[in-house]
């Protein structure tokens, strides 16, 4: 899976919102998003195959 947002990216972001995240934090959200994305996408997929 190409990972197009990085974890300095997903600070800032959260930083801008005013939620203050290490680097550490920032890996592991980003590693719980990407692999619900891949749960959500296969939940998809195997629905259409019905």
């Amino acid at each position: 899976m190409n990972k197009k947002m990085t974890p300095e990216m997903a600070v800032k972001i959260l930083s801008e919102q005013g939620i203050a995240v290490t680097l550490e934090d920032a890996v592991a959200i980003l590693e719980i998003i990407y692999r619900l994305a891949e749960i959500t996408i296969t939940e998809i997929l195997d629905h259409e195959d019905c």
